[in-house]
């Protein structure tokens, strides 16, 4: 079973107000990559991690009946606020207790990422040394990144706004790249200039 865990409890700060509510074409920011998880037939369940407090009215009432069990659930991070790290924790948390063979990072900011992106790394093989596979382009890692189960002792280590990639950039696991050349799959909103340009190349 492959499980993707989308992050969508950050606090929005550079924005100055929820970024996963704007509009963006037809749906909203946090919504659009929520819908190509919910619909790419080699993911087996989604858990969106959001603040206890969020009416998630950024998500779709078609996603919304998606996640009421079907194919994912609505996870509220009591910790949020105390730093990604918390949400990422939290989702890691419930995707092992589902089960998972392998567990897929997502950002719900990354509005960009595709379904043929997303096949290309769920099925790149994690051999018997590696604990990843990450999307990288011009040799930085991005999310989205697939791990093993086996990462969750690591990941429970993360304090603050650390997230997964500070366990792989400092070496405490290994696992394979796959270089995209593609630089909008990995734009990520978190101003109101973010947003205008992504609103132009979304064009």
């Amino acid at each position: 079973m492959i499980t993707a865990i989308y992050l969508a409890a950050g606090k929005s700060s550079r924005m100055g107000e929820n970024k996963l509510s704007l509009a963006f074409g037809n749906e909203t920011v946090g919504n659009t990559a929520l819908s190509v998880l919910l619909t790419a037939p080699f993911i087996d369940y989604v858990f969106v991690i959001v603040k206890p407090t969020d009416p998630v009215n950024w998500i779709s009432i078609e996603n919304k009946r998606s996640l009421n069990g079907e194919k994912g659930d609505i996870i509220r991070c009591k910790d949020a606020n105390r730093g990604q790290s918390f949400s990422l924790k939290k989702g890691f948390e419930v995707a092992v207790e589902k089960q998972a063979d392998k567990i897929l990072v997502c950002l719900a900011d990354q509005p960009f990422i595709t379904e043929e992106m997303i096949r290309k790394i769920v099925k790149t093989p994690i051999h018997s040394s590696e604990e990843f596979a990450a999307s990288m382009h011009n040799g930085v890692l991005m999310p989205p990144i697939l791990f093993l189960p086996s990462v969750y002792s690591k990941i429970k280590l993360l304090e603050g706004d650390m997230g997964a990639r500070k366990i792989i950039n400092n070496g405490k696991i290994q696992g394979g790249k796959i270089e995209f050349s593609e630089e909008l799959f990995f734009i990520d909103i978190d101003t109101k200039i973010d947003y205008y340009n992504a609103l132009v190349r979304r064009k």
